[in-house]
């Protein structure tokens, strides 16, 4: 999208240069339309340069939003490969090992003889 409006506003570009009368000073038609061309040239050759400055600031900003999550996208996979790679054990075996001694019972668990909770 914006190579399709680069190239639109270089079009434009030299579209407002052609009605100048080129390097030799042509005219147009009368001095009323000459000025008149003038003025409309001045006017759109300064817009056209301010929507030419956001084109590149918004191409500059949709690059840098295309690697932050093309950055993302990476290490979000790396990280799933890694995870993936691992082995990984039943919850219950997980939960004994992180909190063998708590005095939490697991569940369908019986409680330890003399040991009850208070």
């Amino acid at each position: 999208m914006t190579s399709a409006l680069q190239q639109a506003g270089d079009q434009m570009d030299a579209a407002l240069r052609m009605m100048t009368g080129g390097a030799d000073g042509d005219q147009i038609g009368t001095d009323e339309l000459n000025r008149a061309t003038q003025d409309f040239q001045s006017t759109w050759q300064y817009g056209l340069g301010q929507l030419k400055q956001s084109l590149k600031d918004t191409d500059d900003g949709l690059k840098q939003a295309k690697s932050g999550y093309q950055q993302m996208e990476d290490a979000l996979s790396q990280a799933l490969n890694q995870v993936s790679s691992q082995e990984v054990q039943p919850l219950g075996a997980q939960i004994d090992q992180l909190a063998p001694n708590t005095g939490v019972m697991q569940p369908g668990a019986t409680p330890a003889a003399g040991g009850g909770a208070k």
